[in-house]
């Protein structure tokens, strides 16, 4: 017995997609402001096999910064879709709320290899 308002979990799963948005493009703010330089910005259709063919599960997105003579690697994933089913009767059903994924990666100007950080390193 509450007295305040009663929040369905629809509105905690959309309240928890859109701050994750919010926190990936808050990061981009914070380097931006640190004096990082964005060197690449691209958004994707995330695809899946589904049996024969191919289906369109989300979008990624990757962003490349650099700060402070290190290279910065963000890729966020937000997938819209599930498979279900096996075999051959696999489909694509809607998921509600999209999955949000953020990795951060980093690596040295001197070398090649990319090295995963936590985000909360970061700041």
């Amino acid at each position: 017995m509450g007295t305040g308002k009663q929040y369905s979990l629809h509105e905690t799963d959309d309240t928890r997609h859109t701050g994750a948005q919010d926190a990936f493009e808050g990061i981009l703010r914070k380097v931006k402001a640190a004096g990082g330089e964005i060197t690449m910005d691209e958004t994707a259709p995330l695809y899946a096999d589904i049996g024969m063919q191919e289906g369109e599960v989300g979008t990624e997105r990757i962003v490349e910064f650099s700060l402070g003579r290190i290279d910065f690697q963000m890729i966020r994933k937000i997938e819209t879709h599930r498979i279900t089913g096996a075999g051959h009767n696999k489909s694509l059903e809607p998921m509600a709320p999209p999955r949000t994924s953020t990795i951060l990666k980093k690596k040295d100007s001197s070398s090649q290899d990319w090295e995963i950080v936590d985000l909360q390193d970061m700041f």
